[in-house]
């Protein structure tokens, strides 16, 4: 899969990077269909963030369906449709 990564202050690639995978019992891996950018990424990519480490992939919005979920995860299931906020 294709990942944007910061390659320090004002430059960024999309670098071809790992399918992720389940690794802890609360998670769940989502296939993004509509995605977007939240401001504090633009930070970071302006360099305007110091503390993130180059080859960061930063966080996004967007909305997409589940692939795959822990075995803690009971509210959803493969396939759901969900929303992912960059609010935590």
């Amino acid at each position: 899969m294709k990942a944007l990564v910061s390659q320090g202050p004002g430059q960024k690639a999309l670098i071809e990077r790992p399918i992720p995978a389940v690794r802890a019992a609360t998670d769940a891996l989502v296939r993004m269909t509509t995605t977007t950018i939240a401001a504090r990424t633009l930070h970071i990519l302006k360099g305007d963030v110091p503390r993130c480490a180059l080859g960061h992939i930063p966080e996004h919005e967007g909305v997409g369906i589940i692939v795959d979920v822990g075995s803690a995860v009971s509210q959803f299931k493969k396939c759901d449709r969900v929303l992912i906020s960059c609010i935590l």
